[in-house]
């Protein structure tokens, strides 16, 4: 589908909705559907959506829960400008905003563009994973640098998770079975509940907790064995009202998962006729876009917990309001693959180099193994204290403080097994352990205002110092095994601001301009560099984002429009350019000088009928590299479209409640992702190009009110497999590339339940 016909489609859509209004003009209240003001925190207070001037999507806990949303990188299915690539591999998820983002392997000190922050506190690269008893999602485009800090260049993810009620005994549970049967690709079991308890009469405690397996997503065609995957977690948030005037919540969250047998880095092509291709047909495996298995032939696995906890006090002071939140996290993994994704027995037969010695076949290249895995370890430490305003005043104001640590350790031993053909068996060498250390810290100072010009004029106004510090120590072995160390530091300041304007047009009709910029701090360069073997750093990245848009409300506030247009210029985009190497993937961090991004957004979401709901999120989105650029193979980028940043995308939800009897209803349910295609890798190469594809889910569903609800669902409804990152095979095994997938790139069909009390 090109990108006029998709535009078209989406404009039809919204179009066909405008005439609704003087339709149900007589709608009389028995028919009329509710109003309900959808409020964000977007700008640290609470507001109306519709009055907040920034470009906004609002993920409600219904929407959530309908469309199966499971991890954060799952919102790419519910708003166009926001993409992700595999969570593992980058910082903060790998997000992307308009294109801008971050895509980094292994680097100790980089940081995301996007910034996650769960009921308040900024998550760093100690995000969570899953997302669970969620109130809503807010989904903030273009820099947010005045009020959320330094990696937050491309924009925010801002998850407010349900709060206890207090005086209130109630829960709720539900689960998923997808069930290969009824043409789920693999077996998919999920649970999760919560309960709401009253400890006191200005007291109340609230728990929360999510397990789910998928089984079998990929198969290793060697000995059959399934990926099996498992996660599982909990929340806890006690909410005090300790006086009339003070309030204290403190929520604990962790979350553990647990892969065996990952397909990892699944084979997408092989160059015909190469002995890559002949080792990958003698695992029984048809490489292709559409392939899912593996022939790792051997027992890869990870683990990886990530838990926190946070405090949060609120003190009216009746002309204004003090917020202290005091938060720490630590995120684990251990791991042990074969970096190279053959099994050793046929890479031994198959896979010759004539780097090595004597053109030795490479048995297996591992990073760590069972007795002394890879180790990743991070923690991250903030405290954060403002003073904002009352609402609803002329000026209305809030300003703060805010101090975060970032700590990263790394343990990775390597393990090169080989067959000297002039010895005729297998030779073990170890490539020696790398260790990483670094610190990453911030100081910021932060305002922003809001003032009342007229009753329909707005100024607004922001700023935000911040100061970055740095440090990094790698020792690594790589002189004849004898391990040196390398240490370098970088720091910088930046005073970013925002500044813009509102004006009301009536009562349903906001317009507002503004200006507004942002930072990501430096980086120090994890690979050492080739001519004096020292530790580069990274400048930091500098955007610089113009914005217009208009936020309408039509049938009678039920449903909502916004469009806003945007250019976002980059000073010193922070990427990576990665190579294949003897010792797997090498990737250098790098800045690219200057970019663009630019385009139209559009969200439509309401319900302007009785037990109709829509949502509608667009992007049509022109990202370029610039003039004289190259890729990561040494081709010329200049003018090609970001990485990451399909042109055109628009994700589409409808859903429809039929009353049966009593308080039971039909709901019928569908919704879809569409993209043009994109590329994930740098370089021109057309094979780094994923095409375009629509993802359609559709579910039906049996439901009592709150009470309980029983659906049969169906997600990726015609199996399209969608990679999230592409990349070229190893020196080992060259001539090929692989592709990683996630639990959505697959089709999944199974049956929902709900209860509540």
């Amino acid at each position: 589908m090109n990108h006029p016909a998709m535009l078209a489609c989406t404009s039809m859509i919204a179009l066909a909705l405008m005439p609704l209004d003087a339709a149900h003009a007589e709608t009389g209240p028995a028919t009329t559907p509710v109003v309900e003001d959808i409020v964000v925190t977007a700008q640290k207070r609470v507001e109306n959506v519709q009055q907040v001037p920034i470009a906004i999507t609002v993920v409600s806990a219904d929407q959530l829960a309908r469309r199966g949303v499971q991890s954060v990188q799952d919102l790419s299915q519910v708003s166009a400008s926001l993409e992700f690539t595999a969570p593992s591999a980058a910082p903060g998820g790998g997000a992307f905003v308009r294109g801008i983002g971050t895509n980094q392997i292994g680097n100790a000190t980089s940081a995301s563009s996007v910034g996650i922050v769960l009921d308040g506190v900024v998550l760093g690269n100690a995000n969570i994973s899953d997302i669970f008893d969620t109130e809503r999602v807010e989904v903030l485009k273009g820099p947010q640098g005045t009020l959320f800090g330094s990696s937050v260049s491309a924009g925010v993810v801002n998850i407010t998770t349900r709060a206890p009620k207090i005086g209130e005994t109630s829960g709720y549970v539900n689960g998923e079975l997808g069930v290969e049967g009824l043409g789920s690709e693999y077996f998919r079991a999920a649970l999760r509940g919560a309960i709401n308890l009253p400890v006191s009469e200005t007291s109340a405690l609230r728990v929360a907790g999510y397990m789910f397996n998928n089984h079998g997503m990929s198969h290793d065609t060697t000995n059959g064995r399934a990926q099996n995957t498992t996660n599982f977690g909990f929340r806890a948030r006690y909410k005090a009202e300790l006086t009339d005037r003070l309030t204290f919540n403190l929520i604990g969250d962790y979350n553990k998962s647990d892969g065996r047998f990952p397909g990892g880095l699944t084979y997408r092509a092989a160059t015909p006729g190469s002995l890559l291709d002949a080792a990958l047909k003698a695992c029984g495996l048809t490489v292709s876009s559409t392939n899912v298995d593996n022939c790792a032939g051997f027992p890869n696995q990870f683990h990886s917990q990530i838990g926190g906890v946070s405090g949060q006090f609120d003190l009216d002071l009746g002309g204004a309001t003090v917020t202290s939140i005091t938060s720490y996290r630590r995120a684990t993994q251990n791991s042990v693959a074969n970096v190279i994704g053959i099994a050793p027995d046929i890479a031994r037969t198959y896979l010759q180099n004539c780097n090595f010695v004597d053109c030795s076949p490479v048995v297996s290249l591992t990073s760590g193994s069972d007795a002394d895995p890879e180790r990743n370890r991070r923690t991250l430490f903030t405290q954060e204290v403002r003073v904002a305003s009352p609402s609803g005043s002329r000026l209305e104001w809030v300003g703060g403080l805010f101090y975060q640590r970032a700590t990263f350790s790394s343990y990775k031993p390597g393990l090169l097994i080989a067959h000297p053909a002039f010895l005729g068996f297998d030779v073990t060498l170890a490539n020696g352990v790398a260790q990483t250390v670094s610190t990453a810290t911030d100081y910021a100072a932060f305002g922003n205002a809001t003032f009342k010009l007229t009753s329909a004029t707005r100024l607004i106004a922001g700023l935000r110092f911040t100061h970055s510090r740095i440090t990094e120590s790698i020792s690594d072995p790589i002189n004849a095994g004898v391990p040196d160390t390398f240490s370098a530091q970088t720091s910088d300041d930046a005073l970013t601001w925002r500044a813009g304007v509102q004006q009301d047009l009536g009562r349903h009709t906001m317009l507002y301009a503004t200006v507004s910029t942002g930072y990501k701090a430096p980086q120090i360069n994890d690979a050492l560099s080739t001519t004096d073997h020292t530790l580069d750093t990274i400048r930091s990245e500098r955007p610089t984002n113009y914005e217009a848009g208009i936020k309408h409300s039509l049938l009678g506030n039920r449903l909502n429009l916004s469009v806003d247009a945007f250019y976002t210029r980059v000073r010193n985009f922070q990427t990576q350019s990665c190579v294949t190497g003897l010792s797997g993937i090498q990737c250098a961090n790098i800045n690219v000088p200057k970019l663009v991004s630019k385009g139209i957004e559009w969200e439509i979401f309401g319900r302007p009928l009785t037990g109709l709901t829509i949502g509608i999120s667009g992007i049509y989105n022109v990202g370029k590299y610039p003039t004289g650029f190259t890729g990561a193979d040494g081709s010329d980028l200049s003018g090609r479209q970001l990485n990451y940043a399909p042109k055109f995308k628009t994700t589409l939800s409808v859903e429809q409640q039929v009353p049966l009897k009593d308080t039971l209803a039909l709901v019928l349910g569908a919704d879809a992702t569409i993209r043009s295609s994109q590329s994930m890798y740098l370089s021109s190469a057309p094979i780094y190009v994923v095409p375009g594809q629509a993802l359609i889910n559709a579910r039906v569903a049996l439901k009592a009110g709150d009470a309980w609800s029983v659906a049969l669902f169906a997600r990726n409804l015609t199996n399209r497999i969608y990679p999230t990152q592409l990349y070229p095979t190893t020196a080992f095994a060259s001539g090929g590339l692989w592709q990683v997938l996630d639990p959505n790139s697959q089709r999944v069909v199974g049956i929902q339940f709900n209860a509540g009390f």
